[in-house]
């Protein structure tokens, strides 16, 4: 049985070596030897059928393309799961992120729907701070609140009705919703 695994990791050295060396049929074998286990590796990190294939298949590209720097006769195995594992983390991030930026939206929208349909019973304290806050604004943006947020106007006739550009329009609405996120967090803030 000793004998059987240094024989095999002598040849995959040897297979190793060869694509090193230029011979891009070698790495074929290295993937048939290898590919199963990664697969169950990837599963038992990141149980999602069409995450496990395309992880997997990350991983080998990555190990062909970065071929050079490895040491021929150490572990290919642990060198595979250790790209992996970088994939999966970097997967599991991309998710997360992903996860918050819907969050937020929603959250965002919520916050929009509540000022354009008026005050309601049971709303949130942050609704409430923002219609405060809406209302501590100067007119010429209480107008900008009303036309995009409660009319639901498209820029171009806001930027009409206004008599300014689009961009200044754009620019503008950026400096109104951080300055209501900030009185917000300001007001809930001083409210816990």
């Amino acid at each position: 049985m000793l004998a059987d695994a240094t024989t095999n990791s002598a040849a995959e050295a040897a297979l190793i070596r060869a694509v090193q060396a230029g011979d891009t049929a070698a790495f074929e074998p290295l993937v048939d030897t290898h590919l199963d286990h990664l697969r169950a590796f990837i599963a038992l990190k990141l149980p999602v059928a069409h995450l496990v294939d395309e992880l997997a298949h990350e991983t080998f590209v990555f190990a062909f393309r970065n071929l050079a720097g490895f040491t021929a006769g150490t572990s290919f195995r642990a060198w595979l799961r250790a790209i992996a594992a970088n994939l999966i983390r970097a997967e599991l991030q991309r998710y997360a992120r992903e996860q918050q930026n819907q969050f937020n939206y929603a959250r965002a929208r919520e916050l929009e729907r509540s000022l354009m349909t008026g005050p309601g019973a049971g709303e949130s304290a942050e609704v409430e701070h923002l219609r405060e806050c809406v209302a501590g604004l100067p007119p010429h943006m209480q107008e900008l609140v009303e036309l995009k947020y409660a009319q639901d106007q498209p820029i171009e006739a806001i930027a009409n009705k206004l008599d300014r550009t689009e961009n200044a329009v754009w620019q503008a609405l950026f400096r109104l919703r951080s300055q209501l996120k900030q009185c917000v967090e300001g007001k809930l803030g001083r409210s816990t």
